[in-house]
């Protein structure tokens, strides 16, 4: 599995541009990540949920339920190859959009299924920052820089 597709999660996230990502690989990072988050350094980092078949330190070690679905249950590598794609599981929420990327999810699916996971781990990062940053001019439009 390339290092694209190991950082694709089942749901369309991309881990290679979450910060728990990079705290994993990187401790002065970590150590200033932790600090904001008022969590010891050692529970920051995270390779991602394949890595750790679906069991990141964000989910309270518990098992995803997108992840055990989608790759164990289904032995799928993405949602999006499931003939109930899009599912509940990958509804966008409004609590906390405006801090969690989990309303992409659907968006990078399409993605992935459209032009392939190498395409998502090449505009991941500029996604990231237009879903955080970025503004809707008007209902229908697409999003536009917020700077």
């Amino acid at each position: 599995m390339t290092q694209e597709r190991e950082l694709a999660s089942p749901c369309g996230l991309y881990c290679g541009v979450c910060p728990l990502n990079r705290a994993a690989s990187d401790r002065g990072f970590a150590e200033r990540l932790a600090q904001r988050m008022g969590m010891a350094v050692e529970d920051i980092g995270c390779p991602g949920c394949r890595p750790q078949h679906g069991m990141v330190g964000v989910m309270a070690g518990q098992v995803c339920e997108t992840y055990d679905c989608c790759a164990n249950q289904k032995g799928l590598e993405f949602c999006y190859q499931c003939d109930d794609f899009p599912c509940l599981k990958l509804l966008p929420s409004a609590d906390r959009a405006s801090e969690l990327p989990h309303n992409t999810k659907v968006y990078n699916l399409a993605l992935i299924q459209k032009k392939g996971v190498e395409s998502l781990a090449q505009e991941a990062g500029a996604l990231w920052r237009l879903y955080f940053q970025g503004k809707k001019p008007r209902p229908g439009g697409e999003p536009a820089s917020g700077d």
